[in-house]
């Protein structure tokens, strides 16, 4: 039992006061015998019995409320300890409050809540005597206020208080609060730890905190803990850990599959937990889950959306008593569908023998994002080259001068050319034609050899390099790019070495130097030209596995589509670094709470912004508050913060020294209320009763 204010206890000296009447009162007078009493004398016998009862009654409610009364102002409380339970008297005493992501955890009410209120007791139940400091335990904890007596500002500290999504560093706080109470007179220090002592946040490996004394030397604070868990021996939670979002062409245009990764952190398993997937808020895929204790597992859903264009995916399992890692996002770019403008040049009843017949075959495929318009040379000239997104001439005469400068704008202002050669193609018509639009002037054509010559197989030209870092080669990799590169060419055509003055990027070469692939970037539009036919006539390109996917990322790129958008993923806790496209000036990442964090602009033309406070989906505005939906954004919570894995009140008792720590509050046993308060209440009824005595 330790005593608030223990100088009280000298008042409990009046309670000998009923003792000492009680000893006055057995004083015998000397008997002198009266006839004309012994009538009253023998009726008094009958009650003596009843009034000895009532006199033993009063003295013991006298005795109990002369008792009470200083008991009760000297403060007495019960402190019981698993690891110690003795205490150094006043001390200079730090009060460390943990806010990470096992904080949040809830089985009805909130650890964080009981963490607060378990803060603001130890506060309150310090002498007036001891000067206190608040070390609030963040991501990025500050020094400690100076100490002082005025409890209502650290008080106020407490109620500021939030908790955090991730794990923290428990040993630096607990160091920086040791720190603190090194300018203290008094000779002992004492630290409060009010956590639920989740191994993430606090490395027993690490030296335990010391602080120093008035001439320097290294001082153990007394360390109290404040288990706000209440002695649990695990915080069972699941979580979702990962997720891979991949396009899905098997399931048809748009379709993407998303692989999520689940855990579960529990000691039991975990049967048919829910997963649902939501595209922009709404939930379009359920699905069921098994994990074992401790165990891990993946679930895949799939989805294809109506439309292209941005989209927030979320994953969202079942809510457990941690809610906030049951969520994980992806911020999507799906692509449009495109609109193209196939240009026959060289048209055939027979299908095999038809110029566009593998290229319409290939951009109408499963899985294809381009909606092919076939048209002949004449036809295409009256078309409305603006309601398409890429135009692909294949083989086909010079463009009429009127047509030409159409071309030209198209390109100018934002669309894709493509171009391929043959029969029809007069490279000096087109350089006249076309001059101002194509990457390179056309020179003559090449024959390596005639395609049907017996050894036609050996002596045709093939490709010897592919710029594999291009995006419409990323997926010739492996045996596709054996498949790419083992195609044969019999004819082709040669370029001038000059670029016409703009950026030309060679994306494959023949056995020559030769290039066969040309990529480059007119105005706002881009251009790709193909040196050979896209049917049999030159090469066997179009037969070859790699076609499909070729026309298909040709498309994609001649329309921006195809440029790999940067999959941001952010932890919380760290910094986040976006690129914005041309013109683009973000001023800020905000969360669906509101949340928001600055970014700053980079010398290389990146944005930075962080640390970012909480996970989830993330957008991008500008100064004016336009969104930026292409810079979206989505941010997790680390795994490992998901683990609240307790450390045991042994362990934490060996680590700290065990003469040095003892354990309070809920997590320790103790009363909430203060037992001089049921002192105050016994003397009350004490009061009572012996005034009900008094008045019969």
């Amino acid at each position: 039992m330790t005593f608030g204010q223990p100088w009280f206890l000298a008042g409990t000296l009046a309670a000998l006061i009923p003792l000492l009447v009680h000893l006055f009162d057995r004083r015998r007078p000397r008997q002198v015998p009266f006839a004309a009493l012994d009538f009253v004398l023998r009726s008094q016998k009958r009650t003596a019995s009843r009034l000895r009862l009532k006199r033993l009654l009063l003295y013991l409610l006298r005795t109990l409320l002369l008792l009470a009364v200083p008991l009760a102002l000297s403060r007495p409380s019960f402190s019981t300890s698993d690891l110690a339970s003795s205490r150094r008297g006043l001390a200079a005493t730090a009060v460390v409050l943990d806010t990470s992501l096992s904080l949040r955890w809830s089985d009805g009410t909130r650890l964080f809540d009981v963490a607060k209120d378990e803060a603001k007791t130890a506060l309150r139940e310090l002498s007036q005597e001891e000067p206190a400091t608040v070390v609030v335990c963040t991501r990025a904890p500050v020094a400690a206020a100076p100490l002082g007596f005025e409890r209502t500002r650290l008080l106020a500290a407490l109620d500021d208080a939030a908790p955090g999504f991730e794990a923290i560093d428990l040993n630096q706080c607990l160091e920086l609060a040791a720190r603190s109470l090194d300018d203290s007179p008094l000779p002992n220090r004492r630290l409060v730890l009010v956590s639920a002592l989740a191994q993430g946040s606090l490395r027993l490996e690490a030296p335990p905190p010391l602080g120093a004394g008035q001439k320097g030397e290294k001082l153990k604070p007394e360390v109290v803990v404040r288990d706000v868990a209440r002695g649990k021996k695990e915080l069972p939670n699941r979580a979702l850990i990962d997720v891979r979002a991949e396009a899905a062409p098997q399931l048809g245009p748009r379709a993407w599959q998303f692989t999520f990764t689940v855990r579960n952190f529990a000691a039991t398993a975990a049967r048919d937990v829910e997963l649902r997937l939501e595209v922009d808020g709404e939930v379009v895929q359920k699905g069921f889950v098994d994990v074992s204790a401790d165990g891990t597992t993946q679930k895949t859903l799939s989805w294809r959306f109506a439309k292209g264009g941005v989209a927030t995916v979320t994953g969202r399992l079942e809510t457990d008593a941690l809610t906030d890692d049951d969520a994980l996002s992806v911020v999507l770019s799906v692509p449009r569908e495109l609109t193209a403008l196939v240009v026959n040049g060289s048209p055939s009843p027979q299908k095999y023998k038809d110029e566009a017949f593998f290229t319409e075959a290939a951009l109408s495929a499963t899985g294809s994002p381009v909606r092919a318009v076939l048209r002949d040379a004449d036809a295409a000239w009256h078309e409305k080259l603006s309601d398409y997104d890429v135009v692909l001439l294949l083989n086909v005469e010079a463009p009429p001068p009127e047509m030409a400068r159409a071309l030209e704008t198209f390109v100018l202002e934002g669309g894709g050319l493509f171009i391929s050669v043959g029969d029809r193609v007069d490279p000096e018509a087109w350089n006249a034609s076309m001059g101002r639009v194509l990457p390179r002037k056309l020179r003559v054509v090449k024959t390596a050899v005639e395609p049907n010559a017996p050894d036609a197989a050996t002596r045709a030209a093939r490709l010897t390099q592919a710029a594999l870092n291009h995006p419409v080669m990323l997926p010739f990799t492996g045996r596709a790019r054996e498949g790419l590169l083992s195609t044969r060419f019999y004819r082709y055509a040669l370029f001038e070495g000059d670029a016409q003055g703009v950026e030309t990027e060679v994306l494959g070469t023949m056995d020559d130097g030769a290039p066969v692939f040309l990529a480059s970037r007119r105005g706002k539009g881009r251009l790709f030209v193909f040196a050979s036919t896209v049917d049999r006539d030159w090469s066997d390109l179009p037969i070859r596995t790699s076609f499909l996917p070729l026309m298909q990322r040709v498309a994609g790129w001649l329309t921006g589509t195809l440029d790999e958008r940067e999959e941001v993923r952010a932890k919380v806790g760290s910094t986040v670094s976006l690129t914005p496209e041309n013109g683009q000036s973000p001023a800020w990442a905000r969360a669906a709470s509101g949340a928001e964090v600055a970014l700053t602009t980079q010398p290389g033309g990146a944005v930075t912004g962080g640390p970012m406070p909480e996970p989830g989906p993330w957008v991008v505005v500008d100064a004016k508050g336009a969104v930026l939906e292409r810079l979206g954004f989505a941010v997790a919570i680390d795994p490992g913060a998901s683990n609240l894995s307790r450390h045991s009140l042994d362990a934490l008792g060996e680590w700290l020294g065990e003469e040095s720590v003892r354990t309070a509050g809920s997590g320790g046993g103790e009363s909430s209320t203060p037992l001089w308060t049921w002192l105050i209440t016994i003397a009350v009824l004490a009061f009572f009763f012996e005034g009900m005595l008094l008045r019969k």
